[in-house]
């Protein structure tokens, strides 16, 4: 019987079309939308129940309701499918309830060291998000890095489940090919697969041009999928950045990394 797949990372930029790559080594699935396609889900289902709950209902209609946004749910999503089906999404938002509505599915979540995440945004920022003058003033001392920094900690904050009741991976052991998490991943999907085989495959997985210089891809255009060089570094990115810009980050986002064991 078919199951769905639900990977949620942090945030963009957190490597979670890597690790959708990842699993697709390890089960066969699709996903609804495309392979690079993100579907808030568990965002989307946790809002209308949070909103439901403002109009406190009366049993009966807080049944009646549910049964007529859940309960058929999961076969609308399994319709027609031969395959598992792959659902992924760039945020914590919600998945605590998803998991409650979708006991008998899988419910993975990516964590990235958030300095790397925001040195990656940054990268983007730097040619798409300068047009405001006080940004450029500001850009080459940091400031602005510490003050988007802290907004990202206290949002990532603030969708955080309790770790202790999910399953989650970090992306450094991923990238690191760390077997203890690759021997993790093999048992949760049940894979026919050795650590070793599992490894070489990962070693072949092309890398999507969004977070990472050409010379680390080879890849000409932005969202182009080319294999990794020699020189594709993904923990510990300080490429393009002087001290008081890290610093910032690394200052803005010291909230977040200590919740998440990286300090």
């Amino acid at each position: 019987m078919s199951k769905i797949v639900f990977l949620h990372s942090q945030s963009p930029r957190s490597g979670h079309n890597f690790m959708a790559e990842v699993i697709r080594l390890l089960i066969d699935c699709a996903s609804p939308l495309g392979k690079t396609s993100e579907i808030p889900l568990a965002g989307t289902l946790d809002f209308i129940n949070k909103t439901f709950k403002t109009h406190h209902p009366s049993a009966q209609a807080d049944s009646y309701i549910r049964d007529l946004l859940l309960k058929d749910l999961r076969v609308s999503i399994l319709e027609n499918q031969t395959q598992n089906v792959l659902i992924k999404y760039t945020s914590f938002a919600g998945v605590e309830f998803l998991k409650e509505q979708f006991p008998n599915d899988y419910h993975l979540l990516l964590i990235r060291d958030p300095r790397d995440v925001l040195v990656s945004q940054f990268k983007a920022k730097r040619n798409n998000d300068l047009k405001h003058l006080t940004k450029r003033l500001l850009y080459p001392f940091g400031v602005y890095h510490f003050s988007y920094s802290r907004k990202y900690s206290k949002s990532i904050l603030s969708a955080l489940p309790n770790l202790n009741e999910m399953t989650f991976f970090t992306y450094e052991d991923l990238v690191e090919k760390d077997t203890s998490t690759l021997e993790k991943l093999i048992d949760l999907f049940g894979a026919n697969l050795s650590v070793k085989a599992l490894s070489e495959a990962m070693d072949a997985i092309e890398i999507i041009n969004t977070s990472f210089y050409k010379e680390e891809t080879l890849a000409g255009k932005l969202w182009e999928s080319s294999p990794k060089t020699k020189q594709f570094k993904p923990i510990h990115r300080t490429k393009g950045f002087n001290k008081l810009q890290l610093f910032g980050i690394v200052l803005g986002s010291h909230e977040i990394r200590k919740k998440l064991g990286y300090i």
